[in-house]
């Protein structure tokens, strides 16, 4: 076994230096995340858990990306020993299945914060749909690793046997990866339009969740790096394909982390959250105020800190009550009637 400086090629250096920030961006944003829980006294749930399983693996993905270029990733295969040759091969079995749990762990953390703060029938069911894509994602993905080559010794050693296309079959797990993240993106957006809130904060909502349209470009420039790896030189043509898959991780994490560091700006930059609170009121400018009931459509919801007061339709019928809506998962979750539903960043009091 031959060990290389990491910083030989620019190429290499400057992409392990960028997924080095990404990775420590998106660590800050795991940790303010969390800070921004405390701050509303809000409770753990399963998607701060699976954000930080993703993280953990994000961390595995970068380790192996400095792994790859010790051992010799840019160098061409026939410079390299054979042990190198064979460890980056293996090492690439361990980096399909960090990128694929890095990434559906970022899918439903985003899905788990989905049902934190939508609580329709309608919307939980699609949701829980959209888990089960992103799970059939995974499986399939796991899946291909395994079978893909014939024995499976094929997929290091110059044994006899057979290996289907390893590029075709990249990007076409590839595409389902970006079909599920335009499904994750698309889901709300109906919902909100529903809401009952101003055109500036439904849009203002639409730019939040729309966020994953920047992973989607990512994922796409990925799929396009893979059709291009050549696996008769992989030490050489992997470069770019290592690269991209640090990259869509972290930044999927962060994408996930971004909806709940209002409170944290709002502390930050307070007479601009103040200028906001001024141009937008969850009171009726006059009568008695809203409050849910079985004939109405619409509850508007007071937030004490006037945080995005999502509203929206109540589905319940008379034989499920609380089959849906008594999912609180926050500490002032008890104070009052049910919260119908929590806000973007935190969770909504009910006012009576």
């Amino acid at each position: 076994m031959q060990y290389y400086n990491v910083f030989t090629y620019p190429i290499v250096r400057d992409q392990l230096i960028v997924n080095t920030v990404l990775v420590a961006c998106a660590t800050l944003f795991v940790v303010l995340r969390f800070y921004s829980r405390r701050l509303r006294r809000s409770k753990i749930w399963w998607d701060d858990a699976f954000c930080v399983a993703a993280m953990l693996h994000t961390y595995g993905m970068l380790a192996m990306q400095f792994h790859y270029a010790r051992i010799g990733m840019r160098h061409h295969v026939g410079v390299l020993p054979a042990a190198n040759i064979t460890l980056i091969a293996k090492m690439l079995l361990i980096y399909q299945i960090v990128y694929y749990n890095a990434m559906v762990l970022a899918k439903f953390s985003y899905l788990f914060f989905y049902l934190r703060i939508f609580v329709t029938r309608e919307f939980r069911i699609l949701t829980w749909m959209c888990m089960g894509c992103a799970g059939a994602y995974w499986l399939g993905s796991v899946l291909q690793i395994f079978l893909i080559c014939t024995p499976f010794e094929k997929n290091w050693s110059d044994v006899p046997g057979h290996c289907a296309s390893q590029n075709v079959a990249f990007s076409t797990i590839g595409a389902f990866n970006l079909i599920t993240d335009v499904m994750i993106m698309a889901l709300p957006i109906r919902f909100i339009w529903k809401l009952q809130m101003s055109i500036g904060t439904k849009m203002a909502l639409y730019g939040i969740f729309g966020l994953g349209a920047f992973i989607s470009s990512i994922t796409i420039i990925r799929i396009r790096v893979l059709t291009t790896v050549n696996f008769n030189d992989l030490p050489y043509s992997m470069t770019w394909a290592a690269f991209w898959s640090v990259t869509e991780p972290a930044l999927a994490i962060g994408n996930s982390c971004a909806p709940m560091l209002r409170p944290i700006c709002k502390a930050v930059f307070p007479s601009l959250f103040a200028s906001a609170q001024a141009g937008y009121s969850t009171q009726p400018a006059s009568g008695p105020k809203p409050i849910l009931s079985k004939n109405n459509t619409f509850d508007r919801i007071h937030d004490v800190d006037i945080e995005y007061p999502l509203t929206q339709m109540d589905q319940r019928s008379d034989g499920d009550e609380g089959s849906l809506n008594d999912r609180s998962h926050d500490s002032r979750s008890q104070d009052g009637p049910r919260q119908f539903p929590r806000s973007v960043v935190g969770d909504n009091k009910a006012h009576s």
